[in-house]
């Protein structure tokens, strides 16, 4: 073989050209040092266009590969970095996205990459889809673990997580938090997006969810429309000291500015909103089923004559640390707490968040209480054009085992084939509707 001088031409024109290939392909993992971690994907815009990717990056410039295929021929930087909570917090907003895809995505530096991993944009057709709903997801981590399990095996569109994710928010909880929701990335590397809700837990900084799921609008309350399906995220926490005991009255406290305008929001998108279905996630409830709990009179005063009115079908509600369903209820000051059972045009309301917080014991049940327990556990929720099956997924509680592990995970060519599948082996609650409840529209 002939030998090649080092300052040849030829020797220089080839080591152009493998440097010119190198720096157009994405780079290899090649070291076992973590450069990025804490995955997360988050929808704050059009979930048939968008979606929000977040991550911690401990060091180097990350670029975000993306595609339809697994080659991920487009890169993108993040349109956003916030140091916060001890991480460097990137975000990346895709846009222009085909609906009802799939999109495989991984961060890289100049010299590692992560796992592949991907995701699924919402349809644009009416096609069914499933949904988890739960939250207070704080302070026992086994019980939030066997949750974040579950989630990839059924394999839901989305999570509307109803908050109180940590006990604290300190910068360590916040951080086992986001390792243990990699727990929810199914095993080919599907992850799941997150519909965020502000919980009273979050209430040490009003910017919280902003800073750690890039949520645009920083008093978060929102509306997603998922073709036949309009979800709104409402905010209990929004004035400065008012929760349970002191939101009694606006002539006492006199504060509720942002109240005031939230409200004027949702009164404003629901006179506009032509869906047939419409949900609403908040964290506190208007009357829990705990009696150490007080009423949210505000809430009760000012939101149920809006959703009654404008025809909200199932009100997903947190905070307590129970399980409840109740009647589809109409707003009526001489019924029991101000309900009455109206099956027709009445709102469900569902709860009340056990993801891994303490449970505590359902002791306020109503006349119109449809039935009511305490575990750990979140709502899996079967959407149709027409209906919503409702089913409550039990993982145990403080002194009762699970094995999350044990399920079979539903695999994506099964979901593709029926959306409406969900995995065999999950442990259901047998209420007194039995496994499912059903909520149908009205002819």
């Amino acid at each position: 073989m002939k030998k090649i001088k080092i300052n040849s031409p030829k020797y220089l024109m080839l080591l152009s050209i493998l440097l010119v290939s190198v720096a157009c392909h994405q780079p290899n993992v090649s070291s076992k040092e973590q450069y990025s971690d804490k995955y997360r994907l988050v929808w704050n815009s059009d979930p048939k266009s968008t979606m929000t990717i977040a991550w911690n990056q401990y060091q180097g410039k990350p670029l975000l590969y993306y595609g339809r295929t697994q080659e991920m021929n487009q890169s993108i930087t993040p349109q956003r970095v916030v140091k916060y909570r001890g991480m460097n917090n990137n975000f990346v907003r895709l846009t222009h996205l085909e609906a009802d895809s799939k999109y495989y995505f991984k961060v890289c530096t100049q010299n590692n990459c992560s796992k592949a991993m991907y995701f699924k944009t919402a349809p644009n057709t009416p096609k069914p889809f499933t949904f988890i709903a739960g939250g207070d997801s704080r302070s026992i981590p086994r019980g939030r673990i066997r949750g974040n399990i579950l989630v990839s095996k059924i394999r839901p569109l989305f999570i509307a997580h109803g908050g109180d994710y940590t006990k604290s928010g300190t910068a360590n909880e916040w951080q086992r938090w986001l390792d243990e929701w990699q727990q929810t990335t199914s095993a080919d590397g599907r992850m799941y997006p997150l519909l965020v809700t502000h919980g009273n837990h979050e209430n040490k900084d009003h910017a919280m969810l902003n800073k750690l799921f890039d949520v645009p609008n920083v008093d978060v309350y929102s509306k997603m429309d998922f073709n036949f399906l309009s979800l709104y995220t409402l905010n209990t926490e929004l004035e400065p000291t008012v929760g349970y005991y002191d939101m009694v009255s606006k002539e006492k406290w006199n504060k509720h500015k942002k109240w005031d305008a939230q409200t004027a929001w949702f009164k404003k998108e629901l006179e506009q909103d032509k869906q047939k279905l419409k949900v609403v996630s908040y964290h506190r409830p208007l009357r829990p089923h705990k009696k150490s709990k007080a009423e949210g009179r505000l809430r009760y005063a000012e939101w149920s004559p809006l959703f009654y009115k404008y025809g909200i079908k199932l009100a997903i509600e947190c905070d307590s640390h129970l399980v409840k369903y109740t009647y589809p209820l109409k707003p009526d000051l001489l019924g029991e707490e101000g309900f009455v059972i109206d099956k027709e045009k009445g709102t469900t309301f569902i709860g009340e968040g056990s993801w891994g917080a303490p449970t505590r014991k359902n002791d306020d049940d109503k006349s119109w209480t449809l039935d009511s327990g305490s575990f750990w556990q979140f709502k899996l929720i079967t959407a149709m054009p027409n209906k919503l099956e409702i089913r409550t997924v039990k993982f145990g509680d403080e002194n009762r085992d699970y094995d999350a592990k044990s399920v079979k995970e539903l695999t994506q060519k099964e979901q593709d084939l029926k959306p409406t599948r969900i995995p065999k082996g999950l442990d259901l609650w047998d209420s007194k509707v039995g496994k499912v409840l059903r909520l149908e529209l009205g002819i």
